[in-house]
């Protein structure tokens, strides 16, 4: 996990969750954080999502509204997640982590025969 230093505050990323047919959604907007700055653990009920974003410290500022940050959120899974299936990308600074569920609670078409 991105370790927070002394003069930087973890914030929670903005972003909305939602759930598929299949899967349940997380889409998380966190700038200036690449797919390397990214960690993801699930543990135990636990879904936890941690950035790192870097601000270059160079120059004399004259005005300074951005500090390097880290970015952290912690969610609670429930029974229906497989927590062996996540797939998690990182696009133009948002984050989409999509949480398969488990077969056996996935929505299934019944196909009507006809004789």
């Amino acid at each position: 996990m991105a370790k927070v230093t002394k003069n930087e505050i973890a914030i929670r990323p903005v972003g909305t969750i939602y759930e598929e047919d299949d899967a349940v959604v997380l889409r998380l907007e966190m700038p200036g954080v690449g797919k390397d700055g990214i960690d993801i653990n699930i543990e135990g009920d636990a879904l936890t999502i941690g950035g790192h974003r870097e601000e270059p410290q160079t120059g004399t500022y004259l005005v300074r509204e951005r500090r390097s940050s880290d970015y952290r959120a912690t969610y609670a899974l429930d029974e229906r997640v497989n927590r062996d299936k996540v797939d998690a990308k990182m696009e133009q600074g948002i984050l989409t982590v999509k949480l398969q569920l488990k077969d056996e609670v996935k929505p299934r078409k019944i196909k009507v025969k006809t004789t």
